[in-house]
């Protein structure tokens, strides 16, 4: 059984997988108010030495960080991972204010 993690993009924030160690499962949009704030993405960890390059631009700023999968909160199965998607979402917004949808299975 593998390990997966929880990648999350967000319009100033964006995590990008070059890599074969990597396999997007599921994403998901996490919505507020009718409007998408985040895409989530459940994926199965490949190969432990990844890197994942995460880039975010703030403030007219441009920062790129690229960082081992090793330093992400992983999980034994994608089960456990929604769990945790799911408590993200609970944690975002106040009840029916925010929700989460299913957007693609990969």
């Amino acid at each position: 059984m593998g390990k997966y993690i929880i990648l999350t993009n967000k319009q100033t924030f964006q995590t990008k997988v070059n890599s074969n160690g990597i396999k997007p499962i599921e994403t998901y949009n996490f919505h507020f108010f009718d409007e998408i704030k985040a895409k989530y993405t459940i994926a199965e960890v490949l190969d432990g030495d990844t890197k994942i390059c995460l880039y975010e631009k703030y403030e007219g700023k441009e920062y790129i960080n690229e960082i081992r999968v090793k330093f992400f909160e992983t999980f034994d199965s994608i089960e456990a991972a929604r769990d945790e998607l799911g408590e993200i979402v609970k944690a975002s917004g106040n009840g029916e204010d925010s929700k989460y949808t299913k957007l693609v299975k990969n």
